[in-house]
């Protein structure tokens, strides 16, 4: 995979306030850390980032005034909405040393079972790998097609990309068919059949209480 490049201004205020000038004006506030280096404050252009996000691209390279740093897109932070990009963290990485990212699980084709009636359940939706940067895939495609009602693709099961190793439990389920549970029906008689009252008095209760009365 090949880095983008992305122009970057180094900010040296900080404060939430700050941040939201920032944010209003279309540039989104970030981190560089890693590699035992001070950490690095900066802001990239709203528009530029989500073109680089949208891309599937998770290693870039930031660039400002005669620098450049290469650097693996770590966490997005969202609104409450998940909308709006409120910062971005970046960790330093060198092109020769393994790093480990989370990659998207794609599915593609119709499966045998959805025909016949089953559900799709895409239990995992993102794994995480290890591999050098060079090599991160954009993605990672399954074919359901042959999946038939009741049957299940473990990550085990999985091919990945060469040099590519998964750090998720061998067994987990990624996708999965089977029918929905049917709802049982209850007989329309129950449906309109009134409550017992428990607290209503037995015949022999009231004979006893009326009893008493008359004494």
């Amino acid at each position: 995979m090949d880095a983008i490049s992305i122009q970057i201004q180094i900010k040296k205020d900080c404060g939430s306030r700050i941040a939201r000038k920032y944010r209003k004006s279309g540039l989104i506030p970030a981190i560089l850390y890693g590699h035992k280096q001070e950490s690095l404050m900066f802001l990239l252009d709203k528009k530029e980032f989500i073109k680089t996000l949208n891309s599937g691209v998770k290693m870039v390279s930031l660039k400002w005034d005669s620098s450049e740093e290469t650097a693996l897109i770590k966490d997005v932070q969202f609104d409450t909405f998940g909308k709006e990009i409120l910062h971005i963290d970046f960790v330093r990485i060198a092109l020769t040393e393994k790093v480990t990212t989370q990659v998207p699980i794609v599915l593609y084709g119709t499966s045998q079972g959805v025909k016949e009636g089953g559900i799709l359940d895409h239990s995992m939706k993102e794994v995480e790998v290890e591999c050098l940067p060079t090599e991160i895939p954009k993605e990672i495609r399954i074919n359901v097609s042959e999946l038939k009602v009741k049957d299940s693709l473990h990550m085990k099961d999985i091919e990945l990309p060469p040099n590519v190793k998964v750090l998720e439990n061998p067994d987990a389920i990624v996708v999965s068919v089977y029918f929905a549970v049917e709802e049982k029906e209850v007989p329309e008689e129950e449906l309109v059949a009134e409550p017992e009252v428990l607290t209503a008095r037995k015949p022999e209760e009231e004979a006893e209480a009326e009893a008493e009365n008359k004494d």
